[in-house]
């Protein structure tokens, strides 16, 4: 005896598409608009800025902290990989515009 479960497991996609259109999708567009995104990176790049200006090189889980806590001040409550990878990527961007780091693909300091 064999059991068809394929209406049992196309009502479960269906009801989690339908949650996810429902709820996520809104979500994501309530927290990730372009304006918003282009702020947060924008604070994020002066916020890599000033800490490259106050720490040291070897100093950079206190630049990386200054950071997350110049964003927090600033209305960004963010702790998300999303953040972290933001973050890298400009410290790597300010590396080469300095000259310091060749374009390798792979960073030297982290932020």
């Amino acid at each position: 005896m064999t059991i068809d479960l394929t209406g049992i497991v196309l009502a479960v996609i269906s009801l989690i598409a339908a949650l996810i259109t429902r709820y996520l999708v809104p979500w994501i567009k309530e927290k990730t608009n372009e304006k918003q995104f282009e702020t947060l990176k924008l604070l994020a790049k002066v916020g890599v800025y000033a800490a490259e200006q106050i720490f040291t090189s070897a100093q950079w889980k206190e630049k990386k902290e200054y950071v997350l806590d110049f964003l927090k001040r600033n209305g960004y409550e963010i702790d998300a990989p999303a953040v972290d990878a933001l973050i890298e990527s400009l410290v790597r961007e300010l590396r080469i515009e300095q000259g310091e780091q060749r374009d390798s693909g792979k960073a030297e300091v982290q932020a």
